[in-house]
């Protein structure tokens, strides 16, 4: 039996990963801060570790314990991520800075590292150009456009420093599915009715439901396959028209379509700040949101990832959203 440690096991996707991880029998421990809530681990009786994550000495001490504990770790899923907050900084800590604790901490509390396989995002290489369209490829010259994607690639960057450590970056695009909750608002809007469109409407998307992404994962865990890069979509082309058209049609709802010009969203994002400093909440659209809203071309190229490890996806977005929508339904969310 494998094991297999897992960050941001709380998450969206961390928890999807852990439930089939448990289907698939491997043994998974989780990893997580003080303040998270565990309950569903504790039923089905996951390990539940506590890291320093913010104190690299500590962090090491805690790692070489784990260790001695529940032995060899395999793999080693590092999901946890910031997508949003009020504070630049916060960013580069928690994507950058943390991440590159728990790389130090393994290398050098081990002879034998786990598989790091590093769940980025395709936010890391930033938007491919909008007057081509051509998908987003490994070998495109990096530019983020939002601190979530340049703090993402200074972690991948320091991963890809490290040549004794096997370790694998996964770059999906958008991910959806059950659970998953910014996804959400845009369900929410159109269910009210509403079909918004910042700045134009020729925007063009990738998409990867959540299960796919994990059997992915997974796959990787099993391959031999080491010290590579990959971007991961469902290999489709969705235009932001196609795509609010397919959840409409799931939701069976009329809507009438508003194209916002950019120079208003950002204002109402300037609003949305002033307001969050007062709140301290942070809000859906800031300034740095609207810049990955107002590009065109986030389309992935997968063909990489197709030939290693010849993945197929077995939901298209006409699928998965139909079960995305069925578990909104379900569980009261819609």
């Amino acid at each position: 039996m494998k094991t297999i440690l897992i960050s941001g096991a709380t998450g969206f996707v961390g928890r999807h990963f852990v439930e089939h991880a448990l289907e698939q029998g491997y043994r998974p421990i989780v990893l997580v801060r003080k303040s998270s809530k565990t309950n569903y681990f504790d039923e089905k009786k996951v390990p539940v570790v506590i890291l320093s994550f913010n104190d690299p000495e500590k962090l090491v001490v805690e790692v070489k314990t784990l260790i001695d504990t529940y032995g060899i770790i395999d793999n080693f899923i590092h999901i946890a991520g910031l997508t949003q907050s009020l504070k630049v900084s916060d960013y580069y800590n928690v994507n950058y800075q943390i991440t590159k604790n728990l790389i130090e901490a393994f290398s050098t509390s081990t002879t034998n590292p786990p598989k790091f396989i590093f769940v980025s995002s395709i936010a890391a290489l930033g938007p491919g150009d909008p007057i081509t369209f051509k998908p987003i490829s490994e070998d495109q010259s990096p530019n983020p456009v939002t601190y979530y994607g340049k703090s993402k690639l200074m972690a991948e960057q320091f991963l890809k420093s490290q040549t004794h450590m096997p370790w694998i970056i996964l770059r999906p695009t958008i991910v959806y599915g059950p659970h998953e909750k910014n996804f959400f608002n845009l369900v929410k809007s159109l269910k009210m009715g509403f079909e918004i469109y910042v700045g134009s409407k020729k925007q063009m998307l990738s998409f990867i439901y959540v299960d796919d992404l994990v059997n992915v994962i997974l796959k990787l865990c099993e391959s031999k396959i080491s010290q590579k890069d990959y971007n991961l979509c469902d290999g489709e082309s969705y235009s932001i028209s196609t795509v609010n058209q397919v959840i409409k049609n799931e939701l069976n709802v009329k809507t009438k379509s508003i194209v916002l010009p950019t120079v208003f969203v950002r204002i109402i994002a300037f609003f949305n700040e002033l307001v969050s400093r007062l709140t301290s909440l942070s809000p859906i659209v800031n300034q740095n949101k609207v810049n990955e809203m107002v590009q065109l071309n986030w389309l992935c190229d997968n063909s990489k990832i197709k030939e290693d490890i010849e993945f197929t996806p077995k939901f298209k977005l006409q699928e998965g959203m139909n079960k995305t929508i069925k578990w909104y339904k379900r569980n009261d969310w819609l």
